[in-house]
């Protein structure tokens, strides 16, 4: 059974509706769905003039959500935004706009939690700083706050 554009339409506007979808997204739900080229360029321009998904805002969306749920590191988000085909300006727009002091204060929070999980093994500080580098801090960052 094949979907009409109509169909796919309505089905992708509530996709995106649902949360933000980045272009890539967006496009590998239209390819999913079996229209033709034509008919799936179609609907991606008309999601695209209603603002049904935008670049900017799930960059935004993405940054924020990453680091305060997942209390991952700039890193790591600017590589997850990146293998979503996010512009550059945007990512660092959306990097930019974590407040430096919640980073630093949710990095020292991660810190001393990791030490803690590591007391007494001779090598709490580099198992801690590997943790969060994993988790996408930066390691200058690291290696200074642990100089404190």
């Amino acid at each position: 059974m094949s979907i009409t554009p109509d169909q796919a339409l309505q089905k992708m506007e509530r996709f995106c509706a649902y949360r933000e979808r980045c272009p890539k997204e967006v496009r590998s739900k239209l390819k999913e769905m079996g229209l033709s080229r034509a008919d799936s360029e179609q609907i991606y321009q008309v999601l695209q003039e209603d603002n049904f998904f935008n670049e900017e805002r799930f960059a935004m969306a993405y940054a924020g959500g990453k680091f305060r749920s997942n209390q991952w590191g700039r890193v790591r988000i600017r590589q997850e935004l990146k293998m979503r085909s996010i512009a550059p300006e945007y990512i660092a727009q959306a990097l930019d706009a974590i407040p430096e002091e919640d980073y630093e204060a949710l990095v020292r929070k991660l810190m001393e939690r990791k030490m803690q999980q590591y007391e007494g093994d001779d090598n709490a500080r580099d198992k801690t700083i590997a943790s969060l580098s994993r988790a996408g801090f930066e390691l200058e960052l690291l290696f200074r706050l642990f100089e404190r």
